[in-house]
């Protein structure tokens, strides 16, 4: 039995790890900012902003840290900083507590993106695909948000990092605003369609995280992505023949770029990402493309 710390064990991928590992017998302790209960004997919610709250928190052996403000409200100024700040500051919080109370937890699995990765249409980016410097706002949060989760490699921790593609489920995320307008019979091609999407189906990502922590011989940054990426035109015409629905109502980038302001970089500058180093590490996809996830997906919207 281990003793688990996680941020963001509320979120979509959180709750997924939160309930495998409750299943397995571990002490689960999830840190909120307000206050939470649980019936389950097993699972601890702990508000950290609460003076004290150290007190709190039994020795941990598993850090799993998922925090951060959300991508899909509107990037105002104040929004931006949030989403930075959030995922910076949970994570140093979390390295100074370990520091102060002098011992390290056996592994750290922390949350990035494959945003890491410049925009482009032709590009195939794997992890052997290395860069120095931030290329835009995304992959500013991306390089700060793994600088922090790598100081813990001075405590002697063994450190994961994540980078997650578009996770796609049926309880919530970004595949729910895509195949929105495909229920309004109103789903189409989404500037040149051109774009790629690198998704991964809700229960790969959660086995892809637990399948690292466990493997004592992974480390460093992991692409966790399905092995089959996806043109945007192609998603939405399985989509709308999954769903018997047109795919004929295209929306320009340039409309995109109006309504959506500097988000719109999310769903048109985007890029194709492999999960090269998660295969070598024997991982073995339920979902492997995206017709067997979105067949998987509907079939239980629909239940």
């Amino acid at each position: 039995m281990s003793n688990i710390l996680m941020t963001g064990g509320t979120g979509l991928v959180g709750t997924e790890l939160v309930a495998h590992y409750l299943h397995q017998g571990n002490q689960v302790i999830v840190l909120t900012r307000s206050e939470r209960t649980s019936e389950h004997p097993g699972l601890h919610y702990v508000n950290w902003q609460e003076n004290g709250w150290e007190t709190a928190i039994p020795n941990i052996d598993v850090v799993i840290n998922l925090a951060g403000a959300s991508l899909s409200e509107r990037w105002t100024k104040e929004h931006k900083k949030a989403m930075l700040q959030s995922r910076i500051d949970t994570t140093e919080r979390l390295y100074n507590f370990f520091q102060t109370e002098g011992y390290s937890p056996t592994v750290l699995f922390n949350a990035s993106a494959i945003g890491y990765y410049p925009p482009s249409k032709s590009a195939v980016y794997d992890e052997s695909h290395v860069y120095e410097e931030p290329h835009d706002f995304l992959s500013t949060i991306v390089h700060q948000w793994e600088a922090a989760a790598k100081k813990f490699e001075a405590l002697g921790t063994r450190v994961v990092i994540g980078r997650f593609g578009v996770v796609f489920s049926e309880k919530g995320g970004a595949l729910a605003r895509i195949i929105l307008p495909y229920k309004l019979f109103a789903g189409g091609q989404l500037g040149d369609g051109k774009q790629w999407f690198s998704w991964i189906h809700l229960d790969d990502v959660t086995r892809a995280t637990v399948h690292l922590i466990a493997d004592k011989q992974a480390e460093g940054a992991y692409n966790i992505t399905s092995p089959n990426p996806i043109r945007q035109r192609h998603l939405g015409k399985l989509i709308g023949r999954i769903m018997a629905r047109p795919h004929y109502a295209p929306v320009p980038a340039s409309l995109l770029r109006v309504l959506l302001g500097e988000q719109a970089t999310i769903i048109l500058d985007v890029q194709k990402v492999l999960p090269k180093r998660l295969d070598r590490a024997g991982f073995t996809f339920h979902y492997p493309t995206a017709l067997l996830a979105l067949e998987d997906i509907l079939a239980k919207e629909k239940a």
